[in-house]
């Protein structure tokens, strides 16, 4: 009796230990391949742009991600005329979470964005470029809104107050 007692207490020890670290292990884990759509405006050199881009994020399980995207710029020049562009945007990244802080910056030194259906040699689109070549590897603190087994959310908050969201939905590769 004594030893059926003790086979039954080893077994449920083994089943309590066996069920906490499944647990441990299902939360949902950033890594992995996700789409995207987003769209954003801003005023730059006294031009307004309004820009959609789809895209990918692929992240790697050694903090690195690389971000590559298809972006329309649709620019309001100052004297009310439009032009618009795609560009192609790729850029390698690293990441890192902190509890509810997604951190992530791109690399300088990797980082591409060409003029893909435009006037190439527009100074305005040379301009854009340099821009964001200029402020790429900054790393920006976002808020990790949402991580699940198929989606990521993140929001920012920018200086003048407004926020932005960008949601990432995963696929298997």
């Amino acid at each position: 009796m004594r030893r059926i007692r003790q086979s039954i207490a080893c077994v449920a020890l083994l089943l309590i230990t066996g069920a906490c670290c499944t647990n441990r292990n299902t939360s949902p884990q950033v890594e992995g391949h996700y789409t995207y759509e987003h769209a954003f405006n801003y005023d730059l050199f006294g031009n307004h742009f309004d820009v959609h881009e789809t895209g990918t994020m692929d992240f790697y399980p050694d903090s690195s991600a690389l971000d590559s995207a298809r972006q329309v710029y649709v620019a309001t020049l100052a004297n009310g005329d439009t032009v618009t562009w795609v560009f192609n945007y790729i850029s390698p990244s690293c990441w890192h979470v902190e509890g509810d802080d997604f951190y992530f910056s791109g690399i300088k030194e990797s980082f591409r964005m060409e003029v893909a259906e435009g006037d190439k040699e527009a100074e305005l689109a040379q301009k854009i470029i340099e821009v964001i070549s200029g402020s790429i590897n900054y790393k920006y603190k976002f808020h990790l809104d949402t991580l699940t087994e198929d989606r990521l959310q993140w929001s920012y908050t920018y200086r003048d107050g407004h926020s932005d969201t960008w949601e990432f939905f995963r696929h298997e590769n």
